[in-house]
């Protein structure tokens, strides 16, 4: 093995088409470049789907279809060296994030075989499932690490979703990872590229246009409910005999979440049908602020880059 040790430059490319109305608030979208060796599936599939979602919607305003909120579109580099790329770049403009991003949506190895995978914080499962014409079900909302929208969720508190397409990916992180195994095994006729550019694209607009943010917090209420119901299973089947756990003050805050849920569903319902501008802005910035509040800036006990108090990678890509 000989191995390449020089130190280069990391570059991060970064593309803005201005929101219409709403310029200050920022749907994202990204994929990695950087690869292991050829990197046919792993990121290059991806990267040929930001590319042409790029043009399309490049087309479309210069058509005069010009998105109601700012598309921010990121290529990244050097995820295989730990993230690196997405997280300075979060971190470096982590004050703006925290005003403007509405939702960071990633696609890492686009397409490896014909079965549409996808997770996502559950406040945007529900837009996913029907973006994708796909069962809710088949979103999963344990989300955990391993690709460049850790640092949105994780360090920022911003609502993430990861895209992709998924079959027997044997060729994983080799030199056997390239464009002939793609267009022989991966996707002939690159049919699930396409695909999934239409998927990404449609959900980047349909956020981006919306006229109340498509984030559906009763939803997220009821997965935290299952989280602590998975919590307690936990500790009575690990804890020792005659303890418990004393799961109050987040049965309490739970409690409050889904009430406050409910309280901006039924008023948001309201300005939807009187079509009350005022409203629906002031509803909409309240929906920005709810995945930030689950951040604590302490962090998480020894690993205080993570401050999301719900989601957290555990020491594998698995969510813990």
């Amino acid at each position: 093995v000989r191995n390449d040790e020089a130190v280069r430059p990391i570059w991060t490319v970064i593309g803005r088409l201005d929101g219409s109305t709403r310029r200050d608030q920022w749907v994202i979208a990204g994929n990695h470049r950087d690869a292991w060796v050829y990197g046919g599936v792993d990121p290059s599939s991806g990267s040929a789907v930001l590319m042409e979602m790029a043009r399309a919607l490049g087309s479309l305003a210069r058509g005069g279809l010009r998105p109601a909120r700012t598309i921010v579109l990121a290529s990244w580099d050097a995820e295989e060296f730990s993230l690196t790329s997405s997280t300075e770049w979060g971190e470096e403009h982590e004050h703006e994030l925290r005003e403007k991003a509405v939702a960071y949506l990633n696609v890492d190895a686009a397409v490896s075989g014909s079965t549409f995978s996808a997770r996502a914080v559950p406040s945007l499962a529900h837009l996913v499932a029907s973006t994708a014409g796909v069962p809710d079900s088949a979103i999963d909302t344990r989300v955990g690490g391993g690709s460049d929208y850790a640092v949105f969720l994780n360090f920022l508190g911003v609502p993430v979703v990861d895209l992709r397409f998924e079959g027997p990916y044997t060729v994983y992180h080799s030199a056997y990872d390239n464009h002939d195994w793609v267009s022989r095994v991966a996707d002939p006729r690159f049919l699930r590229h396409a695909e999934l550019t239409r998927i990404w694209a449609t959900l980047t607009l349909r956020i981006a246009n919306a006229e109340l943010l498509p984030l559906d917090e009763r939803r997220y209420a009821r997965r935290i409910g299952d989280f602590l119901a998975d919590v307690r299973q936990r500790w009575t089947r690990n804890a020792p005999r005659g303890t418990s756990a004393d799961l109050t003050v987040a049965s309490t805050a739970l409690a409050r979440f889904e009430s406050a849920a409910a309280a901006h569903a039924a008023r948001a319902s309201t300005a939807l049908e009187l079509d009350d501008r005022p409203a629906l802005d002031a509803l909409n910035r309240a929906l920005m602020r709810v995945e930030p509040a689950l951040v604590d800036r302490t962090g998480l006990p020894g690993r205080p880059w993570y401050r999301h108090q719900v989601y957290a990678p555990a020491f594998t890509y698995e969510p813990e």
